[in-house]
């Protein structure tokens, strides 16, 4: 509210500034035969009582007089010199041969500069008024204090309404689908509030129907994939035949990767709904990453791949809700592991507010244009379209709604070591002030 006060509030002061100006110094120009008709009332007594009192006398006498009268009157009065004549314009020499009065409009309105010409010929210059200055300042710095009062007054119910369309736009953003703007029936911004709400009515029901569709799916899959894993397990007991059972572990092999993709659909759901907090814990982040790795030593012999421990002393402890922060490790190793031709580096840094935990592999790398893409559910590169890569694209959704439920993030860039880069970063003080997340009870399957 105050960059939009201070704004609203230095574009009326300009323009009030601006409005004065012109009305000072352009209105003369404008209505000149007006003004000039207010300057010969408001100056005729004036130049009457001078001619009488300066006129039976002359030079040294006069000028004498002249200087008795700018003693008591600052300097009002100066008589004009042959070339300060001729410098007049046209239209005051004539005014002053017409009328014996003449002003300059190019002064200031208020305190305009007059000329006079007296019984002797000679013309008297009547100086401006000399104002008291800080009165003005005064007198503008209550307008304005005024105004800002006024703007205050007008722009704090606007600003009240606007924040809690705000927050429950936030609110409805963050995956509350219940958030809804509730505003007085006098509110001034209640039809775009009405527009709101009826939006974010729609789009929830989109997506609570979405969900519900994707959840009752993955539910119902379950059972008839059990029931086909436990008759290809029979059909594999009634036969001898080689050919038969390596169809039938074919067979198998297709029902586990379906079985995979329903746990990944249902912790993906799980991951976008609201869930109960629950408190986090201290864990020693270095055993916790090696046992939630999920990779026997066996499986990286055979693989031919080394991973590299690096973790910081400042993050030997870190507090986090630790079944999330598995899964997402144990995601972001599985696809380094998918990828890497002999080196995986996991570290962890501490930072000033938040720490990092790094998982970069040595594999052909992230091209730029996908790096952002690869968190969208089901989005996959090309190459890792075909069984021997394996993955369904939700991988890496997953790690980016855990990390965004744990109040961090995570980015990809590239590898010195040549490959992908994945950056998660979370909050350093866990306990306080970051969101809290239940633990996934999907068991840990890599995408």
């Amino acid at each position: 509210m105050l960059r939009i006060l201070i704004r609203l509030y230095l574009i009326v002061a300009i323009l009030s500034i601006l409005s004065i100006i012109f009305v000072q110094r352009g209105f003369p120009y404008l209505f000149t035969t007006q003004f000039t008709a207010q300057m010969h009332r408001e100056y005729a007594g004036e130049a009457m009582l001078l001619r009488r009192y300066l006129g039976p006398i002359q030079d040294d006498a006069q000028q004498a007089r002249l200087n008795d009268m700018n003693r008591i009157s600052q300097q009002r009065y100066s008589r004009m010199s042959k070339e300060q004549v001729q410098a007049l314009s046209a239209t005051a020499r004539s005014e002053l041969a017409q009328h014996g009065l003449a002003w300059n409009p190019g002064g200031d309105v208020n305190h305009p500069e007059v000329y006079m010409t007296l019984d002797d010929g000679s013309i008297l210059t009547v100086h401006p008024r000399i104002s008291s200055g800080w009165i003005e300042v005064v007198a503008y710095a209550i307008i304005f204090s005024v105004m800002l009062g006024a703007m205050l007054l007008w722009l704090t119910p606007h600003w009240r309404d606007l924040e809690k369309l705000r927050i429950a736009a936030a609110r409805f953003g963050d995956g509350a689908l219940d958030a809804r703007a509730k505003l007085s029936e006098n509110s001034s911004i209640k039809q775009l509030c009405a527009y709101f709400n009826n939006m974010a009515d729609r789009i929830g029901a989109l997506i609570t129907a979405q969900r519900d569709m994707v959840n009752a799916a993955s539910h119902e899959l379950r059972t008839p994939l059990s029931r086909l894993e436990f008759a290809l397990v029979n059909l594999m007991d009634t036969t001898d035949d080689s050919k038969t059972h390596q169809r039938i572990k074919a067979m198998r092999k297709d029902v586990e990767e379906l079985d995979i993709l329903v746990g990944e659909l249902l912790t993906l759901s799980m991951l976008e709904q609201a869930t109960r907090p629950e408190s986090r814990e201290r864990i020693v982040l270095e055993d916790f990453l090696r046992a939630a790795a999920g990779v026997s030593a066996e499986e990286l012999s055979l693989r031919r791949c080394t991973i590299v421990w690096q973790i910081a002393p400042a993050v030997q402890e870190v507090v986090i809700e630790p079944h999330s922060l598995g899964r997402a490790f144990s995601n972001l190793l599985q696809n380094a592991l998918r990828y890497t031709h002999s080196t995986i580096r996991v570290r962890a840094e501490a930072g000033a507010a938040s720490w990092k935990l790094i998982v970069e592999d040595d594999g052909v790398g992230i091209p730029d244009n996908d790096r952002e893409r690869i968190f969208e559910p089901f989005y996959r590169l090309d190459r890792s379209r075909d069984r021997a890569t394996g993955g369904y694209g939700l991988g890496l959704a997953i790690v980016k709604k855990i990390a965004e439920r744990l109040g961090g993030g995570v980015r990809v860039t590239g590898s010195e070591l040549g490959g992908a880069m994945f950056v998660l970063h979370f909050p350093l003080r866990g306990e306080h002030g970051a969101p809290h997340l239940s633990p996934l009870l999907i068991p840990d399957k890599a995408n």
